[in-house]
């Protein structure tokens, strides 16, 4: 469906979708499901790197708020953007690393690391995560793959 609100500005828009994906970095540090659930629109898709397909902000908030209670407790998210490409200009399209920090924890693991891939939305509200999905990066089934043919090797 498309938007009518102000026309591209590349440098105000990344600037945008950088400060929600630290707002989603700073409500995953404060175990905030709330927070965290509103960086994305509210039928939003979210699939995990075990692959639960979670739908909208209920599901979201719902199984944080267990994920904080049971299993992730004082955790931190370490994320870096490797790229954000603007499909139209409501839409962008980010690929992400990133691993989840113990509280005693400084720098992920080799093994931590996970990618993701998240479609931004241009919304009234701002810019908003429609879609997220998450995949353990499988390091060492990647270098066995690109030293068997370098056609399988990561590129930049």
């Amino acid at each position: 469906m498309p938007h009518n609100f102000e026309p591209m500005n590349i440098t105000t828009d990344t600037t945008g979708i950088t400060e929600l994906f630290q707002r989603l970095v700073d409500a995953w540090a404060a175990a905030d499901a709330v927070g965290y659930a509103e960086c994305f629109t509210p039928d939003a898709d979210y699939v995990t790197f075990i692959g639960t397909h979670m739908k909208g902000h209920k599901h979201i908030i719902d199984s944080h708020e267990a994920l904080w209670t049971h299993f992730q407790r004082n955790t931190r998210l370490h994320q870096v953007i490797d790229s954000m490409r603007f499909i139209t200009p409501d839409v962008a399209i980010l690929v992400t690393r990133g691993a989840i920090l113990q509280p005693k924890q400084d720098a992920p693991k080799r093994g931590d690391w996970k990618i993701q891939t998240l479609v931004a939305l241009r919304t009234a509200d701002g810019w908003r995560f429609t879609s997220f999905q998450n995949t353990k990066h499988r390091w060492l089934f990647e270098k066995i793959g690109a030293r068997r043919d370098p056609r399988m090797s990561p590129k930049s």
